[in-house]
């Protein structure tokens, strides 16, 4: 009887585990990824949502290093197990998979042998006998016979042990691929995950991910670790605002009192989501005169806006005018109180000296809005975060946002930035812009900043990568309160690593605009290799520029002005005459990153090369300085340049 090669077990190819152990390697990186961000956002996950079947998570989300290490080491181990096994053991298995294959054929071809001999014999024999019984040749047929019977015997007592081999094989398979899976389930994740106060969220597990149905049968949408962590704290953060805003406002205030980082988790919620959740609470919360004006006086929205009003202030997808109401009453609160700390009334009063200096250099009747205000009181100077619209970001037809590069701060820079943002309104002004506009000063990321020794962060890709998925959510609410606008970012110096980030695809991309341009860059997102990788923004409309000053080479003369700069530098005292941006990108050089200038040819390919020129600007600083105009200063040629691109006429740019 033959033996079937179907019946030798499969083994799992150590390839596809050596791939396994790939993914495992991204899942780690991912979950480092997502860590940080859980941590900056939300140090208290327990308090919102816990995950049954993986009671560990709470504490790999909590805020101590050590619960983060344990974690990382318990990966490591599962890419120890993975790796053993796709080097040894699983080697091992597939040489005796081959073996017992070759086997089966030389075992098969003996066992066939062995019976056509006996059927050769039988039938010599019986025709031997049946001539003579006891002729010679009947008795050597049958000692013939009697051989080829032995030979069939044998040949199926080695059938019989390479069956036995083949059960062997069965069992050794199916106990190392147990003791893999083993090593693997404490990293799996759990298989039931709970919202805030035990609400059921509907998932089923993949191994690093999950795939989430609306309902049975429904298209599967499969999410990694780090997105899934996401939306957990948003669903937890839309959960709790409901919360806080119908229990006992003694106890709601004494919970906002205990969660300060509370404020950052508001971000996450999707616009859409958000633009739900507003106007449920605002079909019940009525207002009523008070003071002159209107205010919220019962309801949902009456509490947050005594309590929590950075919970509906810094919603993304809610209307700017609403937004406005809710973060001046924060602003009005950090203020007036008492117990501030130094940091949040730094930031208070900068962003309220921002507010009145739009007003005061604005046209009579300009409307100016705080579209953002986070400030925690757990966290430090560069924890802050602000933006101000100059023009009314609900009904414009054109909006910018004017994003700041490193050594920035809501403290140190919204009331700057603000002024940048009306210099450019009065620059869609002077270009006879017929469209309503509004821009934005968005200082809603840690922007990285000088250490001693004048070394920097500038090369860093976590602050552009965290801003980047900051910056994505703020487009988006922007894009769901006013879906007809024009979209146009203005990022400098390391604000271009984090909107290119936003613009591209990846775990921190996703987001779109109409047109994006990019000003003394001091290298873009690693991630980012040519024009085309910009996913985010329409073809043609990304444009950049880098000012004389900004180079060791001015490419307008061919001539090599770093000794002038640097003697104009001491000269002044202004720094800002150095390249700064080619020295931010040989820091990124020097720390082994890639980063591609968004000026030079490479990055634009077959393209047109959309590079304007950045006339009567040599340093690297947005303002106006004692040597030179800034890229946003008042009535600067890069400024006047962004105004066309932002109105749809980047072909008058030069």
């Amino acid at each position: 009887m033959a033996i079937s090669e179907d019946t030798v077990a499969e083994v799992v190819s150590p390839a596809n585990v050596e791939y396994l152990d790939s993914l495992l390697s991204s899942a780690q990186s991912a979950l480092d990824a997502a860590m940080d961000v859980a941590q900056e956002h939300w140090l208290t996950v327990p308090d919102v949502f816990q995950v049954v079947g993986a009671e560990g998570v709470d504490y790999l989300l909590d805020p101590s290093s050590r619960a983060v290490q344990e974690w990382g080491t318990a990966l490591a181990s599962a890419r120890t197990a993975l790796s053993d096994a796709a080097t040894d053991t699983l080697p091992a298995l597939v040489t005796r998979r081959t073996r017992l294959l070759e086997r089966i054929v030389e075992v098969n071809r003996q066992s066939s042998d062995a019976d056509g001999a006996v059927a050769l014999a039988d039938a010599q024999y019986w025709s031997a006998y049946g001539s003579d019984p006891e002729s010679s040749s009947t008795t050597s047929a049958r000692e013939s016979r009697t051989d080829a019977l032995h030979s069939q015997e044998q040949a199926r007592e080695i059938v019989s042990q390479l069956e036995i081999d083949i059960e062997t094989f069965r069992r050794d398979v199916e106990a190392e691929e147990e003791a893999i899976a083993r090593k693997l389930t404490g990293i799996s994740g759990g298989d039931e995950v709970l919202g805030a106060w035990g609400d059921e969220v509907r998932v089923s597990q993949t191994f690093w991910g999950f795939a989430e149905q609306a309902y049975p049968g429904a298209p599967r949408e499969i999410s990694d670790l780090s997105d899934n962590l996401r939306d957990s704290v948003a669903q937890a953060t839309v959960a709790r605002i409901n919360k806080l805003s119908v229990i006992d406002p003694t106890a709601a205030e004494e919970w906002v009192d205990a969660h300060p980082e509370f404020v950052s988790a508001v971000g996450f919620i999707d616009p859409a989501v958000a633009a739900r959740l507003w106007q449920g609470m605002a079909s019940e919360s009525t207002r009523a005169s008070d003071d002159g004006g209107e205010r919220w006086a019962t309801g949902p929205l009456a509490q947050l806006f005594d309590i929590a009003p950075f919970a509906i202030g810094n919603l993304n997808g809610i209307l700017a005018k609403d937004r406005d109401e809710f973060n001046r009453e924060t602003l009005r609160q950090t203020l007036d109180d008492p117990d501030a700390s130094a940091e949040q009334r730094a930031a208070a009063e900068q962003t309220q000296k921002a507010l009145d200096r739009a007003l005061a250099s604005s046209p009579a009747g300009t409307v100016v809005q705080l579209v953002a205000f986070e400030v925690p009181s757990d966290g430090g100077e560069r924890d802050m975060r602000a933006a101000v619209s100059v023009g009314d970001l609900d009904t414009a037809q054109d909006v910018g946002i004017m994003i700041p590069g490193m050594n920035s701060s809501v403290a140190e820079s919204i009331a700057g930035l603000v002024g940048n943002a009306v210099n450019m309104q009065e620059a869609q002004v002077n270009i006879s812009n017929p469209r309503t506009t509004a821009t934005v000063a968005w200082m809603g990321y840690e922007s990285p900043t000088s250490v001693p020794m004048g070394r920097t962060y500038v090369g860093e890709e976590t602050f552009a990568q965290t801003g980047a998925i900051s910056l994505g959510h703020f487009l988006g609410g922007v894009d769901a309160a006013n879906a007809t606008a024009q979209t146009t970012v203005h990022a400098h110096s390391y604000a271009t690593r984090v909107a290119t980030y936003a613009l591209s695809s990846g775990e921190y991309g996703g987001a779109e605009v109409d047109h994006l341009v990019l000003y003394g860059s001091p290298g873009i997102a690693e991630s980012v290799r040519t024009v085309d990788d910009l996913t985010g923004v329409p073809m043609g409309e990304v444009y950049s520029t880098k000012s004389p000053g900004d180079q060791y080479v001015a490419p307008a003369y061919g001539v090599d002005r770093t000794l002038a700069h640097v003697g104009l530098s001491l000269l002044t005292g202004n720094v800002g005459a150095l390249g700064v941006a080619e020295m931010g990108e040989a820091e990124s050089d020097i720390r082994g990153e890639d980063n591609v200038d968004p000026n030079d040819s490479d990055f634009w390919g077959k393209d047109e090369r959309n590079v304007f020129t950045s006339d009567g600007v040599l340093g690297h600083s947005v303002d106006q300085t004692e040597v030179s105009d800034g890229y946003w200063s008042r009535g600067s040629d890069p400024l006047k340049d962004g105004a066309l691109i932002s109105a749809g006429r980047g072909g008058e740019a030069r």
